[in-house]
């Protein structure tokens, strides 16, 4: 069976690198697309980590998708879309530090629920609830002009820190 943090990491290199991709604008168009391609390939060698991890240990399946799984699955995916839909409105420099920020307590709810291995749950949760909050304050103190900057704070920050948490765990797996 695929172990939590397997699973963990393919979201984590897939969604850092969408924060980075559609974060990443203020660097400018040469080095938007560099940050691009370094999170592509990030997210490739954790990708090719998996598989070889997958057909070494001959493991087919899914960890079980339990009813705590579904809940937290559930409300994340209700406070993303109901938060958006709001902020969108109200305070748009706030939508990816509030994003960030239910990806944050998703992970600290994760490692609740899964108690063998999950450290790496909470420490990114931790982590990327500060990154939200700091683009937050950015975004709260600068007003609708600051919306680039806190966008970029707290999305490429979390994209940062979710492929730096996946990436050397994924090299580490493919030299062994």
């Amino acid at each position: 069976m695929t172990r939590p943090l397997d699973v963990g990491d393919l979201v984590g290199a897939f969604f850092g690198t969408l924060f980075v991709v559609l974060n990443a604008g203020l660097l400018g168009p040469v080095w938007h697309l560099v940050a691009a391609l370094v999170a592509l390939a990030c997210a490739a060698v954790v990708v090719a980590a998996f598989l070889r991890r997958r057909r070494g240990t001959g493991s087919g399946g899914m960890f079980p998708l339990t009813r705590s799984y579904r809940l937290i699955v559930a409300i994340e995916v209700v406070a993303l879309f109901g938060g958006t839909a709001v902020l969108g409105r109200l305070a748009p420099q706030l939508l990816v530090p509030w994003v960030v920020l239910v990806v944050g307590v998703h992970f600290l709810a994760l490692a609740r629920w899964w108690h063998v291995g999950a450290r790496p749950f909470a420490v990114l949760g931790a982590v990327l609830s500060v990154i939200a909050l700091a683009g937050g304050v950015i975004g709260v103190l600068g007003g609708a002009a600051s919306a680039p900057v806190a966008a970029f704070v707290a999305g490429v920050g979390a994209g940062v820190v979710m492929l730096g948490g996946t990436t050397p765990r994924a090299v580490r797996a493919l030299r062994s």
